[in-house]
């Protein structure tokens, strides 16, 4: 299985980063997994015009990207239990996760995914939502394997 997880953020190395490095070399142990952090100068300008041309320039960014079974992180996307979530990623051979920027991402790239979720009804720092999204993929694994993790 291979798993992509593109967020629009700049590569930081903060007290995020250090968690989700252990949880990132955890999903190693069942899968091939890419972290792709995406951020530019484009996404910088766009995102000084307004909320419309920030959504763009995500959209644009990531749009290369879709690949496989398509999830993106949308704050009316629907919410899983985390034994649902398992579900949802059993016998997929590609999933591909999607973090939007600080505006989040245009209707019509939310259309193109498979599905939209949201890890919380409260708003959530991306970092954070990252972190809380590698733990689940990790604990979405260990349900689907009957690791005593997820107890």
């Amino acid at each position: 299985m291979q798993i992509n997880l593109l967020s629009i953020q700049k590569n930081n190395n903060d007290e995020f980063s250090k968690i989700n490095k252990q949880y990132t070399s955890l999903i190693k142990k069942f899968c091939n997994f890419n972290d792709i952090c995406i951020f530019s100068n484009k996404i910088t300008l766009a995102q000084n015009i307004n909320a419309t041309e920030a959504k763009k320039a995500y959209t644009s960014a990531l749009n290369p990207y879709k690949k496989g079974f398509c999830i993106a992180l949308d704050e009316q996307g629907k919410e899983f239990t985390s034994t649902e979530f398992a579900k949802l990623l059993r016998d997929k051979h590609e999933i591909s996760f999607f973090i939007g920027g600080a505006y989040g991402f245009e209707k019509e790239f939310i259309a193109q995914m498979h599905i939209s979720i949201a890890l919380s009804k409260m708003t959530l720092i991306h970092k954070f939502a990252k972190t809380m999204l590698l733990e689940q993929i990790y604990r979405a694994f260990c349900i689907n394997t009957n690791h005593p993790y997820h107890k």
